[in-house]
């Protein structure tokens, strides 16, 4: 509740803001907006007011009209009364300008099903019109202050940018689809008729001045742009020579205003009644059972409206070009809705056909959507009067022109766009839409392009990296004889190096591999789990069969950096050996490689296998004059940053080269066995220490500092030669193996 409470304020301080800048607009001095550019935009508030006027008349008929011309005069003032707040609203607190708002088609249906099922139960439990009445107006206005906080709560969450998940194509679906619904408002407005094969046989029977005007709107909206007609009068001056087309057309036919309307060319005048916010309503006679038995419908309602505003937003977004904060509107949105709510409105939100045709008329000011509003709320007191001189074909001719700008977009120029699946997802959305509904298609188009991105997933290969102990070893340096021997045995260790998400349809992949991989003799198995983000319950079968692969072909499974949460799942069916990382376990398998092996690991052997290197006399030369020191376990035989005076010949013990982390723990960047040197480089580069060098357990070393370095040069250069021979040697042997590693990785 604060979360609500704190948006709530911050929407008010922002309505503030941008009144005053509104107020500034007529202002001589520092004017954001001057008056001329406001008489500018008069033009697309007249349009938008018309429309908004029309679609109110329409949903206002649709919502109230199974209840009889008493609950049809009182509710449609609300449809008007959100025609003139939500605009308002919505336009002071979107994240766009040019964003207009109003009472939506789908969220209106599902209004048009709760009303009719309530009222077919009230009928027949024999309660009286004023119940009735009472009773649905008060669950309207509960429900637009029950979607509104709803909006606002996803808002301050910031949940609004889970649109961002939805399939391309079912956003093009969804585009496509309002654009079909588009068309068929303005078939039923120039009809009269629902949509149908023999509504639209119709069509070849229309009176010319029914469809001259709409096609002329029409060819000017989807063709304005095409032929390059940017003027922002373009669209005013079209929508005049209609009207002028319309009214001198009549005037030519001998055909009367009255002719007209009895036609449905014009809007039939109706009388209404007065407002009721909920406060106002005898809540004695609010029925409350009935609230309750049609609760799920208050919540399908809030579903609708919610995803229609993060579906209208991506639209405008995508139409305009502009970046759009979803969670910014959904606030918007629900700000405007418990305002309107709490004065009996209906729901509403951010409106994709009135945005885009104000932003077709060149608008890019709030301005547009107050003035909007606030012709509809002058043209609403009198609206039976003005509504009856409005040319239906004119209004047709906008919403063709609109919709068919949208079908145009989705069916045909995104042919060659898309992928033939992603286009053929977009088709079956729009004939979903148009046979069932809207929430069908859209729900119908999440699921099959769900299904689709898991089969398309499931081709992408879950191995990263494939490798044997002959070219990815553990970052342990050992000698040049051990490192040898590991490689000639490499071929019985495999690894697979897993990434991404996986799951049933993904591990299949890993199964096949390593099968194939399973027909040679091996010895260890190898899974590192570092590049996986998510592993399925799905995939524990998987695990199951390779266990069960690796136990009949006698082969030793090793798993590291196991994900916390598929720990428990992969080891349900007995232990295996796990490391915390693909290194640990890489130094178990050589250690336990070298164990089954005739290698010699004692001080003998080494200095045996640097007699290959040196004489027995140049051997015992270099060694009498080193430094020998035994180091106790975590004893410190390097300190970062310090300078680099000295390298070490190790006799027995391990040591390993750590950095220290933040956190204070410690990462270990490689270690150093019997029979390996360290240091060398910073010896021969002259830098300082670049990390930490701290012995594992109890080490035996033999220092060779820079100035003795120096003193061999002079007085023993045979000695100095072969020892240079010797280092690089060892360098090289460690930048070879470095090398296959980092081969490997791509």
């Amino acid at each position: 509740m604060a979360c609500l409470v704190s948006s709530f304020r911050r929407l008010v301080k922002n309505i503030k803001n941008k009144l005053s800048q509104l107020s500034a607009a007529t202002s001589p001095h520092g004017a954001t907006i001057s008056l001329q550019e406001c008489l500018g935009l008069l033009p697309a508030a007249f349009i938008v007011a018309l429309i908004s006027l029309s679609y109110a008349l329409s949903y206002g008929a649709m919502i109230f009209g199974s209840g009889g011309s008493e609950l049809l005069a009182a509710g449609l003032p609300l449809v008007l009364l959100s025609t003139c707040t939500i605009p308002i609203l919505v336009s002071l607190t979107s994240s766009l300008p040019f964003m207009i708002g109003g009472s939506d088609s789908n969220s209106t249906g599902v209004l048009a099903l709760m009303v009719s099922g309530m009222v077919a139960s009230m009928h027949a439990a024999g309660d009286s019109a004023q119940q009735i009445v009472v009773t649905i107006l008060f669950a309207i206005a509960l429900s637009t202050v029950l979607a509104g906080i709803c909006m606002t709560a996803l808002g301050t969450m910031r949940r609004g940018s889970l649109v961002q998940f939805v399939p391309f194509p079912v956003i093009g679906g969804f585009l496509a689809g309002s654009g079909y619904l588009l068309l068929t408002g303005a078939f039923h407005i120039a009809t009269g008729l629902p949509v149908g094969f023999t509504a639209l046989q119709q069509l070849l029977h229309l009176h010319w001045l029914v469809w001259a005007p709409a096609l002329m709107v029409a060819g000017v909206m989807m063709g304005a742009g095409k032929w390059g007609w940017t003027h922002p009068l373009v669209f005013p001056l079209a929508l005049l020579a209609a009207g002028g087309v319309f009214f001198g057309g009549m005037r030519i036919e001998g055909i009367s205003l009255q002719q007209a309307r009895q036609m449905g060319w014009l809007f039939e005048t109706l009388p209404l009644d007065g407002i009721h916010s909920p406060l106002s309503l005898p809540l004695g006679q609010v029925q409350w059972h009935i609230l309750a038995d049609h609760f799920s419908e208050f919540f399908a309602m809030i579903v609708v409206i919610t995803l229609t505003i993060l579906l209208n937003a991506t639209g405008v977004g995508l139409a305009t070009r502009h970046d759009v904060d979803f969670n910014h509107e959904l606030r918007s949105a629900g700000i405007a809705n418990i305002l309107s709510g709490a004065l009996g409105g209906v729901v509403g939100c951010q409106s994709l056909s009135r945005t885009l045709l104000s932003y077709q008329f060149g608008s890019r000011s709030r301005v547009t959507a107050v003035l909007a509003a606030l012709l509809s709320l002058a043209c609403a007191a009198y609206f039976s009067t003005i509504a009856g001189y409005i040319p239906k074909p004119v209004l047709a001719g906008l919403l063709t022109g609109l919709g068919g700008a949208l079908l145009l977009q989705w069916t045909v120029k995104t042919w060659r766009q898309l992928s033939l699946g992603d286009y053929l997802l977009i088709l079956l959305i729009l004939v979903v839409i148009a046979s069932i509904g809207f929430v069908s298609g859209v729900a119908l188009g999440i699921v099959v392009a769900c299904v689709l991105f898991v089969v398309d997933y499931g081709r992408v290969s879950c191995i990263k990296m494939e490798f044997s102990g002959r070219v990815l070893t553990a970052r342990v340096e050992r000698t040049m004889e051990v490192n040898a021997i590991l490689k000639q045995h490499g071929e019985r260790t495999v690894g697979i190096c897993l990434q991404g998400y996986l799951f049933f349809g993904s591990l299949s992949q890993l199964i096949d591999r390593m099968r194939e991989l399973l027909k040679s003799p091996r010895d260890f198995v190898v899974i590192d789990f570092q590049r996986v983000q998510g592993v399925d319950a799905s995939t524990m079968q998987s695990f199951v069969k390779l266990r069960q692969m690796c136990e009949q072909a006698g082969v030793a499974l090793v798993m590291t950096a196991i994900p916390p949460n598929a720990r428990l799942s992969i080891l349900q069916n007995g232990p295996i050996q796990e490391f915390a990382n693909l290194d640990s376990g890489l130094e178990w398998i050589e250690n336990a490689l070298l164990q089954k092996l005739p290698v010699r690991h004692d001080a003998a052997d080494w200095r045996a296998n640097l007699g290959e290197y040196f004489g027995p006399a140049e051997l015992q030369r270099l060694f009498a004059r080193m430094e020998m020191c035994d180091l106790a376990t975590g004893a410190v035989l390097f300190r970062k940053d310090e300078p680099g005076d000295c390298m070490v010949f190790i006799e027995s013990g391990q040591i390993s080269i750590s950095l220290a982390l933040e956190n204070g723990e410690r990462i270990r960047l490689r270690s150093f066995g019997s029979g390996t040197i360290v240091g060398e480089m910073s010896l021969y580069t002259g830098d300082r220490r670049t990390a930490d060098v701290i012995a594992d357990d109890h080490t035996r070393v033999y220092k060779l500092s820079i100035a003795l370095l120096r003193q061999l040069e002079l007085d023993d250069p045979a000695v100095m030669v072969k020892l240079h021979s010797y280092v690089v040697k060892v360098v090289a042997n460690r930048l070879k193996l470095t090398n296959e590693a980092y081969r490997l990785s791509f």
